[in-house]
């Protein structure tokens, strides 16, 4: 059967091919759309199929991997950064192993594009001695969700998937299973002690041991299976080309262009490998030129004089592949010669158009509490630790210092308290974050007597990857203020209104609260909603559209460099104008936001029915 699907649908179309029935994790681009699309299809299919989101990616892994322990397929999916917090969870449990197949996907961000950091996994599944596989296109993507459960179930520990952005959102026509024949393994935990529950040193060392041969057995069964078959084809030459992931589309897409010839092999598995093995090929060749991204994952493992990548300044050391890069290492080793061709002509427009940082959307809440705790904590006065989330993007508005990781803003706010007693340090977290890893240092905060403010946005969704829903909103009983309030602190509340001047208010009596409190963090939470929520959004948004009196428009810059809202830009005559297809009808501009009163309602707008 053939059809055509981004990598992240393929995954998870793999997932069910393999029969796998526990899917959890954390929503993370680029890996979002993997556990959302095995629900879509538990629905399709009526299948008894859990796949639900955990609280953090940690929480995510272990569900999965407790499955696994107890006979089942399962799957836990999240990106790089997440990994780093499921990684205490995935450290011992490389030791342990499973009796089900247990797939770890960690798709990463090549470029960071939507990430902190560029980190590649594939060297974590190396730190953590487990395999990995490393797709190169969609149609990989779902033949190893699939083979990598078998190798899991085959060798019992678990086997990480690592697709890239440009793998995770790729599409391609794949070839699929005809039927799903689902038929998941029946769980049944049976109890073992010294290797389940194993402790430091005693049982758990003789594990250690057992995770070493078990890499061995897996690299030999890489070299025969995986390597070997491509080897055997190869004919010897000038130059060996090894690649890896989307390595492997560009170098042949570039070699096919250029009308070069050259052997090529493709790494599935980049750990464990057959080191010797693939060394001993190197005899047939005068270089060998390893294209990967974006750490030299395979090119340490197989170092040899005469192999060529990033520890040689032979290829980029940042940012993903792309052809222009594969055409420089070829010209760095002397197979090829001939001129970029693949750099861009250079266009006169005959003006410069400007660039346009990231911005949270028209009539979004958060802008507004943003504006009005700037409006209240003066910002020479202030340090304003913010977190992971739609909220990060008031760094555009000027409302952020630093950022750091999920949750990372709650304990900066308290070092920030301490480094720097003279300034106010006022920290935002978002619901999802403050579920996913602000809990513990709130924590640390309330019982080490940090005062700093921290403010909790509460919009009940995930909304930056997808709008994955929150423990909150799935469960009425669970409630950010009650888990404040019985961490021993009081939690203020407040509702977020488009009435401008009555969110700058509560942020009045916010900053006579902290003042007044010395003995930890002064905590609120702002109700909102996600303007591209169609659940709640209607509820809120007055519909109210807003144009400019020219007349009174001064160019002060207050609304395009404080305030911060698209639709606002100047026109020709050098006054601010609002596009009305992005206006969201908030109103919120109103009355507060420009000081000499410009922003006015535009009931012509309205009475046109748009």
């Amino acid at each position: 059967m053939k059809q055509t699907l981004m990598g992240n649908d393929a995954i998870a179309w793999g997932l069910i091919h393999a029969n796998v029935d526990m899917v959890s994790g954390y929503p993370g681009t680029p890996s979002s759309e993997i556990l959302t699309v095995v629900q879509k299809i538990k629905k399709q299919l009526n299948l008894n199929t859990y796949a639900q989101w955990g609280t953090n990616e940690k929480v995510g892994f272990e569900v999965a991997y407790a499955g696994a322990i107890a006979g089942k397929r399962t799957c836990a999916t999240m990106k790089q950064v997440g990994l780093n917090v499921a990684s205490d969870a995935l450290m011992s449990a490389s030791y342990i192993g499973n009796l089900g197949g247990m797939l770890l996907v960690s798709a990463d961000d090549p470029g960071f594009y939507s990430s902190q950091t560029e980190q590649d996994s594939r060297v974590f599944a190396k730190f953590a001695r487990i395999p990995v596989l490393d797709p190169s296109t969609p149609q990989d993507a779902y033949d190893f969700a699939k083979l990598g459960v078998e190798l899991s179930e085959q060798f019992q520990i678990p086997v990480m998937l690592r697709p890239v952005m440009r793998v995770c959102h790729a599409r391609e026509i794949i070839e699929m299973d005809d039927e799903t024949n689902y038929n998941p393994n029946k769980g049944e935990f049976v109890r073992d002690v010294p290797r389940w529950g194993a402790v430091p040193r005693g049982q758990r060392f003789d594990q250690g041991v057992e995770q070493l041969k078990r890499m061995d057995t897996i690299a030999k069964y890489n070299w025969e299976n995986f390597l070997k078959p491509q080897f055997d084809k190869c004919k010897g030459g000038k130059v060996l080309i090894i690649t890896s992931g989307t390595g492997d589309g560009f170098v042949r897409e570039t070699m096919a262009d250029l009308e070069l010839e050259a052997d090529v092999v493709k790494v599935i598995m980049p750990y464990p490998l057959p080191v010797e093995e693939i060394k001993a090929q190197f005899e047939n060749y005068e270089k060998v030129l390893v294209m990967e991204e974006p750490y030299p994952c395979v090119e340490e493992q197989i170092a040899h004089p005469k192999v060529y990548g990033k520890n040689t300044n032979t290829t980029h050391k940042i940012d993903e592949m792309r052809k222009e890069e594969v055409l420089k290492a070829f010209q760095n080793i002397g197979f090829y010669d001939g001129v970029n061709i693949y750099e861009a002509p250079k266009i006169d427009l005959g003006f410069d158009v400007p660039a346009r940082p990231p911005a949270l959307c028209p009539g979004c809440p958060h802008r507004d509490v943003y504006y009005a705790i700037m409006k209240v904590f003066k910002k020479k006065k202030s340090i304003y630790p913010s977190d992971i989330g739609c909220y990060t993007l008031g760094i555009a508005q000027g409302a952020i210092d630093s950022l750091l990781c999920m949750g990372g803003s709650v304990a900066m706010a308290s070092g920030y308290s301490l480094a720097d007693p003279d300034k106010q340090v006022v920290a935002t977290i978002g619901d999802g974050t403050f579920f996913h890893s602000g809990i513990p240092p709130l924590l640390n905060a309330i019982y080490q007597g940090h005062r700093f403010v921290l403010v909790i946005l509460d919009n009940s969704t995930v909304a930056m990857t997808g709008r994955q829903t929150t423990p909150e909103r799935f469960h009425q009983a669970i409630d950010i203020k009650k888990i404040v309030e019985g961490l021993g602190v009081e939690c203020l509340e407040h509702h977020y209104s488009y009435e401008m001047q009555d969110n700058i208010d509560f942020f009045k009596d916010v900053k006579t609260k902290y003042e007044s409190n010395t003995t930890g963090p002064t905590v609120v939470v702002v109700r909102e909603f996600c303007i591209l929520d169609q659940e709640r959004a209607p509820d809120f948004v007055p519909n109210i559209f807003v144009k400019v009196d020219e007349d009174l428009c001064t160019a002060c810059d207050q609304c395009t460099t404080v305030y911060k809202c698209p639709p606002m830009a100047y026109n020709e005559k050098g006054k601010i104008e609002i596009d009305p297809f992005l206006c969201a009808g908030c109103a919120g501009c109103l009355d507060v936001v420009c000081p000499t009163g410009a922003f006015v309602v535009d009931n012509n707008y309205l009475k046109k029915g748009k």
